[in-house]
């Protein structure tokens, strides 16, 4: 009603100096007053908005009109003033229960984690989805290890090669060890909610791999093309697959897929390519060499 009464007297004209536009109200006298020639046009008009002042009227204020949200809310303003403030008014609000705090926290982590590890967005939104569901089951692990699990977990779900558990800890300087038991925590729980954990298929890793060798492009389609038939052989044995890390398994392919190519390569060289340890790399190539045959026709 206010508003209504402004909008009806700034069309009226002044009965002593005839300006138009120029007719106004004081608030704090009740009064209609013409900005021109200060004529007092009525008197004894009633403030029936909220009791609230504006900040220009104020000896302390010192911003421009529509600069905080009470002048939004109450002022007449730009659409695009308004659709701005309103938006900080909703991140400005206070965050009432633990549950919203965690969302706010795990939010801002994977924010740095996307810039620094090139994150795709569908994983950091399915990864706050994910830890609301374990935080409500119990999941109390440590906060950033406990962020970075779930994070790793969902890359796994998703299948992303790039993104390793190396690079998680050191991109994000997480102590190593202490993640590891955050991403137990996270299996159990995980568990006890019939979340099955992720299964990566080998094959991913085989891309990843060959590229990091530097093989050249002619020679890097021969080995992958290779490789992936070795990897399938491999991955049909249970007591040579189970047990053993993906990487492991496409490290392992990549090898004998360069040894049928020609090219030379060390285990430590494919191992490192993997992200890997040589140790688990190696035993596994002890182990195929009881039941992979390469015949090489010269």
């Amino acid at each position: 009603m206010t508003r209504r009464l402004i909008f009806e007297i700034e069309e009226q004209v002044c009965p002593v100096c005839g300006s138009k536009g120029e007719i106004t109200i004081d608030h704090e006298r009740g009064q209609v007053v013409c900005r021109a020639c200060g004529t007092v046009v009525r008197e004894g008009i009633a403030d029936l908005g909220p009791e609230w002042r504006k900040p220009e009227s104020s000896r302390a204020y010192s911003g421009p009109m529509g600069a905080s949200i009470g002048d939004i809310e109450y002022g007449n303003v730009k659409i695009t003033d308004k659709l701005k403030a309103l938006s900080l008014k909703k991140f400005s609000r206070p965050i009432s229960t633990p549950l919203e705090r965690v969302e706010s926290e795990i939010r801002e982590f994977l924010e740095s984690a996307k810039e620094k590890l090139n994150i795709p967005k569908t994983v950091v939104e399915e990864t706050v989805i994910l830890y609301k569901k374990l935080y409500d089951a119990g999941y109390r692990a440590p906060r950033l290890e406990s962020y970075a699990a779930v994070l790793y977990f969902t890359l796994k779900r998703h299948g992303i090669p790039s993104v390793t558990l190396k690079k998680i800890v050191e991109g994000l300087g997480i102590e190593r060890s202490s993640f590891i038991s955050a991403y137990m925590e996270l299996m159990k729980v995980a568990s006890q909610l019939g979340i099955k954990p992720p299964r990566v298929d080998p094959k991913v890793y085989i891309p990843k791999i060959v590229s990091a060798l530097g093989l050249g492009d002619e020679k890097s389609a021969e080995v992958q093309r290779i490789a992936v038939d070795i990897l399938r052989y491999i991955t049909s044995i249970p007591r040579i697959k189970n047990g053993r890390k993906p990487q492991v398994l496409a490290a392992a392919a990549v090898f004998f897929a360069c040894y049928i190519a020609g090219v030379e390569i060390t285990q430590k060289e494919v191992a490192k390519a993997a992200d890997s340890t040589e140790g688990p790399v190696r035993e596994l190539l002890k182990d195929l060499s009881n039941v992979l045959y390469i015949e090489i026709t010269v």
